[in-house]
């Protein structure tokens, strides 16, 4: 596998026309400050497989994009024809359609406290992440991003009893790569984010970030914090 960053190509907008499908070549249709499309980035890596990436503008969406996504969210995966839309979908349907490391746990129980952990994650953890950043709600008195950190202890106690260099075992697995987009988003954090009190996460991002899949999906802080910036101001960027 690669250890480079895989390029981003320019993100589609209204009026452009839609890329011919490549006959056996699997495509992700994407954006690239989606943390969604940026976990179906990185198990499609962590699996080798070769595809087309096509980026999306969410804002200003090609007019066809409704046939691949009648929801017009990222990611959309197509292969020959077949779509699978959804992150966690996507990214279940491509560990079990190709080859190579199962991301998964051979073991149902372990298999199951991924999904549990995954599930918490989601309802839990992401949702303040959201809140204290690209989408704080106008009328809120809420300290969501005190609300983030302290989800983040749950987190921080769970690897600790895994006693394990990630998620998933010694090597990441899924439930390391479905939660990855919000640890590298951690850019966007100001200084009242105290990533110091989260010894073992730290640690566990130091590791992921050497890990190859990590690093062909990944996008520099410097990136993610002028899109926040120009987010912020009103006048979101897509392209950089």
């Amino acid at each position: 596998m690669t250890s480079k960053a895989k390029p981003n190509p320019k993100h589609l907008v209204q009026g452009d026309p839609i890329p011919p499908l490549k006959k056996g070549v699997p495509r992700l249709f994407s954006f690239r400050f989606c943390p969604f499309a940026h976990r179906s980035r990185l198990v499609l890596a962590a699996k080798n497989v070769d595809y087309e990436l096509v980026n999306i503008s969410l804002s200003k969406k090609p007019e066809w994009y409704k046939t691949k996504n009648p929801f017009g969210t990222t990611p959309c995966f197509e292969h020959d024809e077949k779509i699978v839309r959804d992150s966690s979908i996507v990214c279940e349907y491509v560990n079990d359609a190709y080859p190579g490391v199962n991301l998964w746990p051979e073991d149902p129980y372990r298999k199951a406290q991924d999904k549990m952990l995954l599930d918490y994650f989601g309802s839990k953890i992401s949702p303040p992440f959201f809140k204290a950043t690209y989408h704080p709600p106008p009328s809120s008195t809420e300290d969501f991003l005190a609300v983030y950190q302290k989800e983040l202890y749950v987190l921080e106690e769970e690897l600790k009893k895994r006693g394990s260099a990630f998620f998933f075992g010694e090597k990441p697995g899924l439930v390391d790569f479905i939660m990855w987009p919000w640890f590298e988003r951690w850019a966007v954090l100001g200084e009242d984010f105290h990533r110091e009190n989260y010894p073992t996460l730290m640690g566990y991002c130091g590791r992921m970030k050497e890990d190859p899949a990590v690093i062909e999906a990944a996008t520099p802080d410097e990136i993610y914090q002028n899109n926040f910036k120009k987010q912020m101001e009103g006048n979101p960027q897509d392209d950089y």
